[in-house]
């Protein structure tokens, strides 16, 4: 549908006013299909982001500076994240060895296995992108590089 149509709006000054509204509420549509999914999963998006990213330095540790510039919305508070979900059994923290100025944050088998529910689970959520076509997608997303470069 129409960005005109989804906020009735009859016409926008320019393109790239419409391009602006367009990208907010989509972000507002996709965190609204996002928000769910992860709750059903008991995650937040960011929750399961740091997972993710702990996952991908498996086995090796990873330390907060490196999750913090790897998140998607870098505003989120790391300690917080981390603490959450350290008591839900997905991560442990220790002091490293070598630079005791450093905290190493490990995935564990429960977070391995939760991030595997996440993962049989993602097709259903990815199914909203297919609208497009594998093209379309792959141009969205270069658009949207360029946009922020």
């Amino acid at each position: 549908m129409r960005i005109e149509d989804e906020i009735n709006q009859k016409e926008f000054k320019d393109d790239y006013r419409r391009l602006m509204a367009n990208l907010l509420f989509t972000n507002n549509w996709l965190n609204q299909q996002l928000i769910p999914f992860f709750r059903d999963l008991g995650l937040t998006l960011q929750q399961h982001n740091v997972l993710a990213i702990v996952r991908g330095q498996n086995p090796e540790p990873a330390c907060f500076g490196d999750i913090q510039n790897r998140m998607v919305d870098r505003n989120s508070n790391v300690t917080r994240l981390i603490d959450k979900l350290i008591e839900k059994g997905y991560v442990t923290r220790d002091i490293c060895q070598a630079n005791r100025r450093m905290i190493e944050v490990r995935i564990t088998d429960s977070g391995l296995k939760k991030l595997q529910e996440v993962d049989t689970r993602f097709p259903e959520l990815l199914a909203h992108f297919h609208k497009l076509s594998k093209e379309e997608a792959v141009m969205a997303s270069n658009l949207l590089d360029k946009l922020r470069g």
